[in-house]
């Protein structure tokens, strides 16, 4: 190792300055304390440092704008989006899925039937709002008079169809008529869907049960599939970008891809305070006003990345933001759905 301190110590390049113009390495420096192995896992891995601070500040308030700075090659200022999105989005799904096993934990305890029995006690109670609404809006003294009737023809009735009709059995022995679907099998129940669909029905059936049985499974087979499913949206604006600015030729789909990223980084954040605050007793008034907001902030961001008029920008944002609506509703749904599949 060269002890020469205008020297870089990585490439070898005479040093200009506090980093090295052909590497990028810091300059030469004495040992540091312990610390310092802190300060460099911060800043190279959270990447904590004037950057990130200053982009959640323009990120909050104008992502639009961000991005064209971005674009406009002012960079070394601003974290990349990519990273951005990733540093977004990893504490939001953290914390998410932190308070939704907290709240599972809390409700299910030790004994997870639980969810079984209000299922169950759930569907009883449907099939006991199926009563006869006359019989509850009769008077009192018309049901006393007829009680002694009714019970002897119930009786009678019951006494008939136990002679003619015999129980369903299932393999232990136990009848299986009026049981809960949940404790059924799937032989048991009546699909009449497409045929190449039943073995998915079936894994789906069995999967459901499982999961009522072990919520914790499905919990955390969600956490791993649902971000993973959204990382689709990012990619799937851009492209609805590029549509609808294709007349844009020095548009590039690297552009739009860069304001789609900040876009959903603003979003994650977004979402992240509102989050923070709903647990704090004192903030959690400011939780609706932190989705009013985000409802409007792809207008924001056309107008400010592209430069469009208000006309343009409401027309355009209008469609994008109804076909992606969709679309992320349909990647939620299969990021459930899979994750249900999967448990």
């Amino acid at each position: 190792m060269s002890n020469d301190r205008n020297i870089c110590s990585n490439c070898g390049n005479s040093l200009r300055g506090k980093y090295c113009h052909d590497c990028g390495q810091r300059a030469n420096e004495p040992r540091r304390a312990v610390i310092g192995l802190v300060q460099d896992f911060f800043v190279e891995t959270l990447w904590l440092d004037g950057r990130l601070l200053r982009s959640i500040g323009m990120l909050l308030w104008r992502p639009g704008r961000l991005a064209r700075h971005y674009l406009d090659g002012k960079r070394v200022r601003y974290t990349p989006p990519f990273r951005m999105y990733l540093f977004a989005s990893v504490f939001f799904f953290f914390l998410t899925f932190f308070l939704i096993g907290s709240a599972s934990n809390t409700a299910i305890g030790d004994d997870p039937t639980s969810i079984r029995d209000f299922v169950n006690g759930f569907q009883e109670g449907v099939q006991g709002d199926g009563a006869d609404p006359a019989d509850a809006s009769a008077p009192d003294t018309d049901r006393e008079s007829t009680q002694q009737e009714d019970e002897t023809a119930i009786a009678d009735t019951v006494t008939q169809e136990t002679q003619t009709d015999d129980p369903v059995l299932d393999e232990a022995g136990t009848s299986t008529e009026g049981s809960s679907w949940l404790d059924q099998s799937w032989e048991e129940t009546d699909y009449t869907g497409p045929d190449w669909f039943e073995p998915h029905a079936r894994r789906l059936y069995t999967a459901t049960q499982r999961v009522l049985d072990e919520p914790r499974l499905y919990l955390n087979s969600l956490q791993n599939n649902l971000p993973r499913v959204l990382l689709l949206a990012p990619l799937f604006y851009a492209a609805l970008l590029a549509l609808f600015y294709v007349y844009r030729r020095k548009f590039l789909f690297y552009d739009h891809l860069v304001v789609s990223l900040y876009m959903h980084a603003a979003l994650y954040a977004y979402l992240l305070i509102a989050l923070l605050l709903s647990m704090s007793p004192f903030l959690g008034w400011l939780v609706p006003f932190l989705f009013i907001w985000p409802m409007l902030q792809p207008y924001a961001v056309l107008r400010q990345a592209y430069g469009s008029n208000w006309f343009s920008v409401i027309a355009k944002g209008f469609l994008i933001t109804s076909i992606y609506n969709l679309v992320v509703f349909i990647l939620v749904l299969f990021g459930v759905s899979y994750a249900l599949y999967q448990s």
